[in-house]
């Protein structure tokens, strides 16, 4: 068999705080082929790309991970064509990692965080890049590692209607929790009331301060934006309150110059407030992952948790999606659904 098109996301340079730009952060070349039947494996597994995560984590990587003149690299599922790695067999499904933004691709040995994926219940594949992916792993791992929830309590949620926000309101919300949460859009918050957020508001219309006050403070804060955001609900914590960092969305595209300066740190002391951050990878290491697959497979087949995609089938996309996820244009988890 000759060799196909591998149309392929190569990254050229870091935007260091800026959203990225074709031609001058990546480039997307069609001119790469790939001999499916004959191209080297050195023990590795030859895979057809099923489906592409979209997160903001792939930009925050082509600051400090990614190599210059090679593939963008990101969350995928594939399925197996060819192995020599006696883990995987052909046809087998796998959920990587450090997977090429590729049609196809070859994934060494040496690569440990390829898994296959049993999949029992039948469910779509690209909910493993979502609620069964990064961001369900971050809700439930960082739900259940840090809130330390008792029933009854507050939490608020920035990015509420986020991929990693909306599956920590479901979750909070089956735990028994009375549920804030705030979002950028109209259309975003009838998403949150629709999955049972007892308050579902709109920052960009009303204030995260007066909403907060109005309802009596805050038991745990659930973080994705940073900055002023997370400074007005510290003051506005209760005593013993918990605060998980799980994202910075407000920052993400400032250089450290215009980081926003906490004036509210003083409320750590002053109200016994518990403050963690995480990233998921240490976060499991440590923790462990609290049985996510199991426990939320089943909790998303009794229909207790639902997902929202934003899907596309072209694989130009690809980028582009990474960009709007980067300035809150997206209305869902982004997925790019090859086959």
């Amino acid at each position: 068999m000759s060799p196909i098109p591998n149309p392929t996301f190569i990254f050229k340079s870091a935007p260091r705080g800026q959203i990225p730009v074709p031609g001058e952060h990546f480039v997307h070349r069609d001119d790469i082929s790939i001999d499916v039947e004959n191209a080297p494996l050195n023990g590795g597994i030859l895979t057809k790309t099923v489906a592409l995560g979209i997160d903001i984590w792939i930009w925050s990587r082509m600051d400090y991970e990614l190599k210059h003149d090679n593939p963008i690299l990101g969350y995928a599922v594939a399925v197996v064509l060819r192995s020599e790695n006696p883990k995987f067999k052909e046809g087998d499904h796998v959920q990587a990692r450090n997977y090429p933004f590729a049609h196809y691709a070859v994934l060494p040995p040496e690569d440990k965080e390829v898994r296959v994926l049993r999949n029992e219940a039948g469910l779509p594949w690209t909910y493993y890049l979502g609620v069964l992916g990064l961001a369900g792993q971050s809700a439930w791992v960082g739900y259940k590692g840090y809130a330390q929830a008792k029933k009854g309590e507050t939490i608020y949620v920035s990015t509420g209607a986020g991929g990693v926000g909306s599956l920590v309101c479901q979750i909070a919300k089956a735990d028994g929790l009375r549920v804030i949460a705030s979002t950028g859009s109209d259309s975003k918050v009838e998403f949150l009331k629709e999955m049972g957020v007892d308050v579902a508001f709109n920052y960009k219309k009303e204030d995260v301060g007066t909403v907060l006050k109005e309802n009596g403070g805050v038991d745990i804060y659930w973080d994705n934006v940073g900055g002023k955001t997370l400074e007005t609900v510290m003051g506005l914590m209760n005593k013993y309150g918990r605060i998980i960092i799980c994202g910075c969305a407000s920052e993400n595209n400032l250089p450290p110059a215009q980081w926003h300066g906490n004036k509210s740190l003083i409320m750590i002391l002053m109200k016994t407030l518990t403050v963690s951050g995480f990233v998921i990878p240490d976060a499991v290491a440590k923790l462990g992952d609290f049985n996510f697959e199991a426990e939320v497979s089943k909790l998303v087949q009794e229909g207790k948790i639902k997902s929202r995609e934003d899907k596309s089938t072209k694989f130009e996309d690809a980028m582009k999606m990474v960009a709007e996820s980067l300035t809150g244009a997206n209305e869902g988890k982004g997925v790019i659904e090859l086959s």
